[in-house]
């Protein structure tokens, strides 16, 4: 009985072997073209526990460039014949900037865990056709995106508040380009100036679209281009358009904003400098709000009239009470004796 229980405690304290492999697989559609990003995902899977963290293997990309996106690892789990395994996995996005084949080449890993030998784990070769669609006319210019949306406002500096607008006012223009699978650097330019007028276009304003917890889904990219008018006549604006690939049905786009048309009169008289103001849009929810917040004072003032009156009669009479001089005794003698 003393050898069954001896033998018990020796194979519990022996150390538990724990099976590690590691998986790499390419999350990418049919049909790739240049410029779109897709995942690379790397799995450590283990049946036991992570002890240490896992080390990722170097990522080494033929024709193509790993992206900076954040994404999270996440936790996952599978069962394969009877085992439950649980994995660390980390993805990270790449992207493929001219047609040829993207490849990831095979690679050894070496795999460590506590109180284990070393264990090397091969990942196969993962590679992916990558080409330009048909009826391409501006590689530079080629936009692949899974949706895109396309806004404008114009904005008008005036002098003074009438309806004409005068050589000396300005005209903003302002593009917005909202696209998800995307990166900013991919935008192309959208705003140019009219030959033959006079424009100042702004720095354009990027900035990423993001989802759930804090997920980057796309970017945002906001143009503007002011005109201004140097001579009397007809500022004709053209319209905006853009043709985009759509990833998601795998055709040709286009994006179309309206132009503008405007009559533009003579300088105003010569007089006292003035600041171009634009007529902003009235924001009738604050001043609802500030409305309803003077009233409903007005409205409590009136009920509680008599309580404020007191309130403030004793706070009168407390504040003269504190600032009242009181009168000292004369402390020195005024007859000394020699």
């Amino acid at each position: 009985m003393k050898r069954l229980l001896l033998c018990l405690l020796l194979l519990l304290s022996l150390p538990v072997r724990a099976e590690m492999t590691m998986t790499r697989e390419l999350i990418a559609p049919e049909q790739l073209v240049p410029g779109q990003p897709i995942t690379i995902a790397v799995t450590f899977w283990t049946d036991s526990w992570f002890n240490p963290p896992p080390q990722w293997p170097e990522m080494v990309i033929e024709n193509g460039n790993l992206l900076n996106t954040p994404l999270p690892n996440q936790l996952v789990t599978r069962n394969s014949d009877g085992i439950s395994w649980s994995g660390i996995r980390m993805e990270r996005q790449v992207m493929a900037w001219d047609q040829g084949t993207l490849r990831f080449p095979a690679a050894d890993v070496v795999m460590r865990s506590a109180n284990q030998p070393p264990k090397t784990v091969s990942l196969p070769v993962l590679q992916k056709s990558v080409n330009w669609p048909a009826d391409v006319r501006q590689p530079d210019r080629f936009l692949p995106a899974s949706t895109l949306e396309l806004s404008q406002q114009w904005q008008l500096y005036r002098a003074t508040e009438d309806k004409q607008l005068h050589v000396g006012d300005v005209i903003e223009r302002v593009v917005t380009l909202r696209a998800t699978d995307v990166i900013a650097v991919q935008i192309p330019q959208l705003l140019y100036a009219i030959p033959g007028s006079g424009a100042q276009r702004l720095p354009p304003i990027n900035s990423n679209l993001t989802q759930g917890r804090d997920e980057i889904v796309g970017a945002q990219c906001e143009e503007r281009l002011r005109y201004l008018p140097s001579q009397s006549g007809e500022l004709v604006i053209p319209p905006l358009r853009l043709r985009w690939w759509d990833t998601r049905q795998h055709q040709w786009q286009l994006a179309q904003l309206p132009g503008a048309h405007y009559t533009i009169a003579a300088a105003r008289p010569a007089g006292s400098e003035q600041t171009l103001k634009a007529r902003a849009p009235t924001q009738w929810k604050p001043l609802l709000a500030g409305s309803a917040m003077v009233l409903a004072l007005l409205l409590l003032g009136f009920f509680f009239r008599r309580t404020l009156s007191h309130s403030l009669q004793r706070l009168v009479h407390r504040t003269r009470e504190y600032w009242r001089i009181v009168p000292l005794p004369d402390l020195i003698p005024t007859k000394r004796k020699r």
